[in-house]
């Protein structure tokens, strides 16, 4: 029988799960980035119609490029683009339409995948940050430089590397404050 992470295992590593924007410039090794994509694409999608797909760039250039497609300004606490080991363009089509169940169909086939890709990093030691409008300000031109066809959107930009700092457990709200029973406004 397959061993089975237990809840508890799981819980801990989502507790610890946090947005990084600093990171070492320690490559990532292909192997360990086609087991992270593996987990990603084990998310579940509509339909089981599996929209995801997934463009890994490494090279200096194309991130240097990258980063000036996006206006992208230095800032303190952010690694720059140019300098991440790696940045992963989720992208995906939208064959459900954009009615309101299309839509709820679409973003229940993306970002099942982004989850399972950003736990998986983490579970692997290293740190991501889940970005989407820099995706969406230029998304024409970054389709264009990364040969996204038409009708293929991006949907977030992962950077992902080797935490340059260590970060400690998350702060959430308590469930408590978060759930109710029955209906809303319902202490839990």
């Amino acid at each position: 029988m397959t061993e089975i992470a237990s809840l508890d295992s799981l819980t801990e590593l989502m507790a610890r799960q946090r947005a990084v924007r600093e990171f070492t410039s320690d490559p990532i090794d292909d192997v360990l980035i086609e087991k992270i994509l593996r987990a990603a694409t084990r998310a579940p999608s509509a339909k089981n119609v599996q929209v995801l797909r997934f463009i890994v760039v490494t090279d200096p250039a194309a991130k240097k490029k990258l980063a000036e497609l996006v206006d992208e300004a230095p800032a303190p606490g952010r690694t720059p683009w140019d300098e991440v080991p790696v940045i992963i363009f989720v992208c995906a089509e939208n064959p459900f339409g954009m009615s309101a169940t299309g839509s709820a169909a679409w973003g229940g086939s993306v970002y099942p995948g982004i989850q399972n890709l950003l736990l998986a990093a983490h579970a692997a030691g290293l740190g991501t940050v889940l970005t989407t409008s820099r995706g969406k300000l230029k998304e024409q031109e970054l389709k264009d430089f990364l040969g996204v066809p038409e009708g293929t959107h991006i949907d977030a930009v992962i950077p992902m590397g080797w935490p340059a700092v260590k970060l400690g457990k998350n702060k959430r709200r308590p469930v408590s404050e978060v759930a109710y029973r029955e209906k809303f406004g319902t202490a839990w």
